[in-house]
């Protein structure tokens, strides 16, 4: 990953933090998901923003049953500025390294099982 991309990625990061914050003091209701503007049904990632704030409110089961993604938010959230940062500091591609871990078949099937089963849960439950 090129400098560009992780300073790309960076700014995508502070901007969702931004976004979660702003969503939390102002209760803004904004579908921004394609599928459900373009569809009208729900993508596996609909209901993070409900579910972020959820979990800001202490609420951590019922983020989990709004959408289940909310457990690798929770993973992946406090790490991710770190190993951006870190990756800037030392011009070492830790994305890539990570990225060339989870490209392995296995993961790849794994991955889709999880987010197709938590597509169907979200069109059944209308979120």
């Amino acid at each position: 990953m090129t400098r560009q991309e992780a300073f790309t990625l960076l700014g995508v990061y502070i901007l969702g933090m931004v976004w979660i914050i702003l969503n939390n003091i102002y209760d803004i209701s904004l579908v921004l998901c394609p599928t459900k503007i373009l569809f009208g049904i729900p993508c596996p990632g609909c209901g993070m923003t409900r579910a972020v704030k959820l979990c800001l409110e202490g609420e951590l089961l019922a983020a989990v049953r709004m959408n289940p993604n909310i457990i690798l938010v929770w993973i992946i959230l406090p790490i991710a500025p770190f190993i951006l940062i870190t990756q800037l500091a030392t011009k070492k591609d830790y994305l890539a390294r990570i990225n060339a871990y989870l490209d392995k078949k296995v993961y790849l099937v794994i991955i889709l099982i999880a987010e197709g089963s938590i597509w169907i849960y979200n069109i059944v439950r209308h979120i």
